[in-house]
C-alpha cells in the first residue's frame, strides 16, 4: 500500500497499511487535526488502497475503481462535510447515513463514509451514530474528520481508532507545493509553509489568496518605519495585525528574515523579498542593532504563539523593535 498524494505522518500511514493488510481495519477511524493538514486527502488515499483491483501495486491509480475514486464519482464512497458551527452536523443527517449504510456496496468490498467537520456533531447525533458503531455492517468504514477529538463523546471514541495528524517538515512541504503548483517559486513556497507552520493546506491557500504578498508588504512597511523619525509610524503599520494572530506570526517571521538579510547584506543570498529594504537597513543601522532586531522578532513570535492579547502584542512589537535600535 502507498499514500503518494499524502505526505508526512509516516507512522500513521504505516499503521493504516498494517491494519488494512492484516484484515483488522476498524469500522470507525478518526482523523483529527487542524484545517489544512489533509484529513480528507488521507481518507481518499485509504479508499484508493482499499478499492484498487491491482493485486500487486496498490493503488495503481489506473484501474476503473481507482479512477472513480480519484474523480469523486465512486458509488461506494459517501462524502459529507457539515458547516463548521455548533450542532451543524444534525441527528437527521446521521439517520440518513444509517439508512444508507444497510444498502450493500455497488462495486467494491467496502462502503466508505468520509464525514467532515465532525466537531460540529451534536450530542444527539453522536448518540444516534453510536448505534451503528455498535453493530455496523461488515463492509462499512466510517472516517470521521475533525479538529479535536475532545468534541466527541467517550462512547464514540472508545469504538474508534484515533489518528492525530501533524504538520509536515518545512522542506518536505515546500517540495510538495512546488511539484504540484507550476507558478510557485521555491522561495514563495518555503515562506508560505513557514508562515503556515507546516500546514500544506493553509500554505497553498496563502499563496492562492495573495496573502503572502500582503504579509510581505506589511513586514516591509514596518521594517522601513524604523528609519522614520515619526514616532507613531510603526504603530500605524502594526494596526493591520490587531485582529489576526496568524497574520502577526507571518509578518514577524518575514520581518525577522528582512533583518537577517540586512545583517548579512552582501555576504549571503537573500531569504526575504525585500532586498532594497534590507539594503537601506544595512546602511542605516549598526550590526548590533540588526542582531537585536532578529532576536526581538524571535521573542515576539514565541509570545504571539502563546496567545498574548493582540492589543498588548502590538504595543510590545513597537516598543521592542524601537528599543532594539535605541529609540
Amino acid at each position: 500500500m502507498n499514500f503518494n498524494s499524502f505526505i508526512g505522518n509516516e507512522k500513521i500511514k504505516q499503521q493504516l497499511a498494517y491494519l488494512a493488510e492484516s484484515g483488522r481495519l476498524p469500522h470507525a477511524i478518526i482523523f483529527e487535526g487542524e484545517e489544512g493538514l489533509g484529513k480528507r486527502t488521507l481518507a481518499k488515499e485509504l479508499a484508493l488502497n482499499l478499492f484498487c483491483t491491482d493485486g500487486e501495486n496498490r493503488p495503481c491509480r489506473n484501474c476503473a475503481q481507482c479512477i472513480k475514486v480519484i474523480k469523486d464519482v465512486h458509488p461506494d464512497i459517501y462524502y459529507y462535510s457539515a458547516p463548521d458551527r455548533v450542532r451543524a452536523f444534525s441527528v437527521k443527517k446521521i439517520r440518513e447515513i444509517i439508512e444508507d449504510v444497510f444498502v450493500k456496496p455497488n462495486e467494491a468490498n467496502y462502503k466508505i463514509y468520509v464525514l467532515g467537520n465532525c466537531q460540529s456533531m451534536s450530542v444527539e447525533a453522536q448518540n444516534a451514530f453510536l448505534k451503528i458503531l455498535e453493530e455496523p455492517p461488515e463492509y462499512a468504514v466510517f472516517i470521521l474528520c475533525l479538529n479535536n477529538k475532545s468534541t466527541m463523546l467517550e462512547t464514540v471514541l472508545s469504538r474508534s481508532v484515533v489518528f492525530s495528524l501533524e504538520a509536515v517538515d518545512y522542506a518536505q512541504g515546500t517540495e510538495y507545493i512546488c511539484e504540484n503548483n507550476d507558478n510557485v517559486t521555491y522561495e514563495d513556497a518555503l515562506k508560505a509553509i513557514e508562515i503556515s507552520r507546516g500546514n500544506i493546506g493553509k500554505a497553498i491557500n496563502t499563496l492562492n489568496d495573495g496573502e503572502l504578498a500582503e504579509y510581505n508588504r506589511i513586514a516591509d512597511d514596518i521594517a522601513l518605519s524604523l528609519l522614520s523619525d515619526y514616532e507613531y509610524k510603526m504603530l500605524e503599520e502594526c494596526t493591520a495585525l490587531s485582529k489576526d494572530r496568524d497574520k502577526a506570526v507571518a509578518v514577524l517571521t518575514n520581518m525577522k528574515n528582512i533583518f537577517r538579510d540586512a545583517l548579512l547584506y552582501g555576504k549571503t543570498d537573500s531569504i526575504s523579498t525585500a532586498a532594497e529594504t534590507a539594503k537601506k537597513l544595512s546602511s542605516r543601522l549598526s550590526k548590533e542593532s540588526l542582531f537585536r532586531l532578529v532576536n526581538s522578532c524571535e521573542d515576539l513570535i514565541r509570545l504571539t504563539k502563546r496567545n498574548c492579547n493582540n492589543n498588548i502584542l502590538i504595543t510590545k512589537i513597537t516598543c521592542d523593535l524601537r528599543a532594539a535600535i535605541g529609540k
